[in-house]
């Protein structure tokens, strides 16, 4: 699988308004240089996110796939044409649209565009794929399999990006920012914070609990403790004494939902831990906190949430991923006092782009030369040299 140094492959990238082809051609080029490896490389743009914005629907369509980028009632319009590859979820455009693209490349890189099974079956001199996220749910595992293709991700890449916007969203909420100045865009001067009732808390001294401590909460936990905050976290894949060494106690949940006035969800979601917050755990918190999570809609049970919250059992929600995105017009979600609701956003920043895709350019540029499988999803996979 070692390239050698006067060797050129081809290469195919495909990119998106968010993460251009040129950015992850342009790295990819970048490292391979370095390496002395060079590429013969096709840059594809797919035209998503379709518009700045789209229209909360009025009434969803019912479907496993979620709109990312696309107008609802255009995914709703292609839902049966999905189903020729229920294997992926999260993409944008046609399941099979990188059919007439793939061609003989060698290399394929992507954000969010669907490497289907038809895709993996029409690019037959492919030698590795690489995806700037952190998961792999647009991409045909099985049909990379079978071929014994190396994946590769860009776990981590927006840490950085959710742990601050984690931190300015709680700010902004608790302290009445972004409802006051709304009220100022609306032509009214707020003086709701100068009550004794509603004015906002400070984070210092306040308990925040962690949910889940991979590289989102450990590039949170200095910024939270450099507020002031005390940090309780819990997880159970990581050794108490990293979560020590990072400035946090380790508790079990229990303890850290009755003891923390803020709850963030930090945790990847891996089917065991479905609704791990619950109406059970919601009751275990302090009618004074606030949930956060800005992770996966799948930990929160949402019918519990909104009640909770409808019933002034906690004191509000930050919320960023949702059951069904965008959600539905009416979903009372959207009304319920104490939230603060934003749209899947606490990822994007331009630096997640420049990480993520120099992240991806540099593994894949060690792989080629060196073989080198650190980082590939799917090793087992791939035969050996």
């Amino acid at each position: 699988m070692g390239a050698t140094p006067v060797e050129r492959l081809r290469a195919l990238a495909v990119g998106d308004r968010f993460v251009p082809a040129t950015v992850l051609g342009g790295r990819l080029a970048a490292h391979g240089e370095r390496r002395g490896l060079a590429f013969d490389l096709r840059q594809v743009d797919l035209p998503y996110p379709t518009d700045s914005s789209i229209p909360l629907p009025a009434d969803p369509p019912p479907g496993r796939i979620r709109a990312f980028w696309e107008d609802i009632e255009g995914i709703a319009a292609r839902l049966e044409a999905d189903q020729a590859d229920p294997a992926l979820r999260e993409y944008t455009g046609p399941v099979d649209g990188l059919v007439p693209l793939v061609g003989d490349a060698e290399v394929l890189l992507v954000h969010a565009a669907p490497v289907s099974r038809a895709a993996v079956q029409a690019a037959s001199a492919l030698r590795v794929v690489g995806t700037v996220r952190s998961g792999t749910v647009n991409l045909n595992l099985e049909a990379l399999d079978d071929r014994g293709i190396p994946v590769f991700n860009t776990p981590g890449r927006n840490a950085q990006a959710v742990a601050e916007f984690v931190t300015g969203a709680i700010i902004a909420h608790v302290r009445g920012i972004v409802a006051a100045a709304t009220e100022l865009r609306d032509g009214r001067w707020s003086l709701t914070p100068w009550s004794q009732a509603h004015a906002g808390m400070e984070l210092a001294g306040k308990t925040c609990g962690v949910v889940g401590f991979g590289q989102v909460a450990r590039a949170f936990a200095p910024i939270a403790r450099g507020i002031g905050m005390r940090l309780l976290a819990v997880d159970p894949y990581v050794d108490p004494a990293e979560i020590e060494r990072a400035g946090a106690r380790p508790v079990n949940l229990e303890m850290l939902l009755e003891q923390s006035d803020l709850v963030v969800l930090m945790a990847r979601f891996d089917g065991s831990n479905r609704h791990l917050i619950d109406a059970a755990a919601l009751a275990h918190m302090r009618p004074t906190a606030l949930l956060v999570n800005t992770a996966r809609p799948q930990l929160v049970d949402t019918d519990a949430l909104r009640a909770a919250l409808r019933e002034r059992r906690i004191a509000g929600a930050v919320v960023d991923v949702f059951d069904q995105e965008p959600p539905a017009r009416d979903d009372e979600l959207l009304s319920l006092p104490g939230t603060l609701l934003t749209p899947h956003i606490a990822g994007a920043s331009r630096d997640t782009v420049l990480r993520g895709a120099d992240q991806l350019a540099a593994t894949i540029v060690r792989h080629l030369v060196d073989g080198d499988l650190r980082g590939c999803v799917n090793a087992a996979a791939v035969p050996a040299p």
